[in-house]
């Protein structure tokens, strides 16, 4: 191969990318941002919401004072889909407690709750920041004693901000542990079925990790979308990104930056039907520190996980 034509491939390449990654990212298309108003949202930081698949419970985490420690797990609830979210309430003692619980992600069943907690000195604590699971009946019953993900999922590092697939069948999370590349990088557990115990979580690879901090993963109900929050080396604001794959078997295509909206931390949450987006941000227009916002989506006039 002469020089040349090394060359013209280079560029062919190199164009081809670019193409590609302003595909990616001009189909993902935001409306304006709402706050969730003073029912969710205090003077203090909330944090990484998760919506139920129904739409009618929003999960989140915040340091408000009256909680059980630094950080509780916080629920608000509604009527129906579209109606207005009524005045949070703390999930109580037997899941939250003077530790830092963070990052809840509800099951589309809406019978588990995942969350990062520092319990390495409590019964069944491996790391730093384990995950743990808690677990109820029925959607109106009462969460049961978290249980640890084990040893497969969480290790001697940080195990934190979690995202339970729509299937159940994979769980995303970040990590600081060794076999990355920067602070924090994604990773994934994953398991047979919903009774089987988790494999061994893998490294996403160097397609979604940088030399910085991935963190907040958050993916559709059809698991073909991974949005997740990238913090350059250096940087407190990061950028909110999103990876596509053609199956759920397949690999995920190089992210595309869909910018980000002043906040130093995303923790984004999708709904089931692709049409809304939640997030925690700074911005201006809310209660003081971070407040959880809502925001339309789609990719070309159609919801995200269609």
């Amino acid at each position: 191969m002469n020089t040349k034509t090394k060359i013209l491939i280079s560029i062919t390449m190199v164009l081809t990318l670019a193409l590609a990654a302003e595909v990616a990212n001009s189909e993902i298309i935001f409306g304006t941002p709402t706050n969730l108003g003073p029912d969710i949202n205090s003077s203090n930081n909330e944090g990484s919401p998760s919506v139920s698949a129904d739409g009618l419970e929003l999960y989140f985490s915040s340091n408000r004072p009256d909680g059980f420690g630094g950080n509780d797990i916080w629920v608000a609830r509604r009527p129906t889909k579209y109606g207005k979210w009524g005045k949070a309430v703390n999930l109580g003692p037997i899941v939250n407690s003077s530790a830092a619980e963070v990052a809840p992600c509800i099951s589309a069943d809406g019978l588990e709750i995942y969350f990062s907690d520092y319990r390495a000195n409590y019964p069944g604590g491996i790391g730093k920041t384990d995950l743990w699971v808690s677990r109820r009946s029925t959607k109106y019953g009462k969460w049961g004693k978290p249980v640890n993900l084990g040893s497969a999922v969480n290790s001697s590092s940080d195990e934190i901000t979690q995202e339970i697939s729509y299937d159940g069948l994979e769980i995303y999370f970040e990590s600081d542990r060794p076999g990355g590349l920067g602070s924090d990088d994604l990773w994934v557990a994953k398991r047979a079925t919903k009774r089987d115990e988790w494999a061994t979580a893998v490294w996403l690879g160097p397609t979604l990790n940088t030399s910085g901090m991935e963190h907040c993963p958050n993916i559709s109900s059809d698991g073909l979308t991974l949005f997740f929050d990238l913090t350059p080396a250096g940087k407190k604001i990061g950028d909110l990104m999103v990876t596509r794959r053609a199956t759920i078997n397949s690999d995920w295509g190089e992210p595309a930056n869909l910018g980000h909206l002043a906040s130093a931390h995303w923790a984004s949450s999708i709904s089931a039907d692709g049409s809304t987006l939640y997030f925690a941000s700074k911005r201006p227009g809310g209660s003081g520190g971070n407040d959880i916002w809502q925001v339309p989506i789609s990719r070309n006039g159609s919801p995200v996980s269609k």
